[in-house]
């Protein structure tokens, strides 16, 4: 669990800092050439990563989570 804990939280702040490392692990290996994401795509990217991690550390903090 306590694995699985940290490898969340570096997730979601890997997605935070570069939240085009996401978008080219799903889609840039279809896509043939140059192609990058879209500014609204890294934003709201950054904003699930910076909501999915404010909610892990609640559900953590609170008890909630079993360790």
């Amino acid at each position: 669990m306590i694995l699985f804990i940290f490898l969340f939280i570096a997730l979601a702040v890997l997605n935070i800092i570069y939240p085009a490392f996401g978008w080219y692990l799903r889609y840039g290996w279809m896509v043939k050439g140059e192609s990058e994401p879209s500014e609204a795509y890294l934003v709201m990217s950054r904003i699930g990563g910076i909501i999915a991690l404010v909610m892990f550390l609640l559900l953590l903090l609170s008890g909630s989570l079993p360790l």
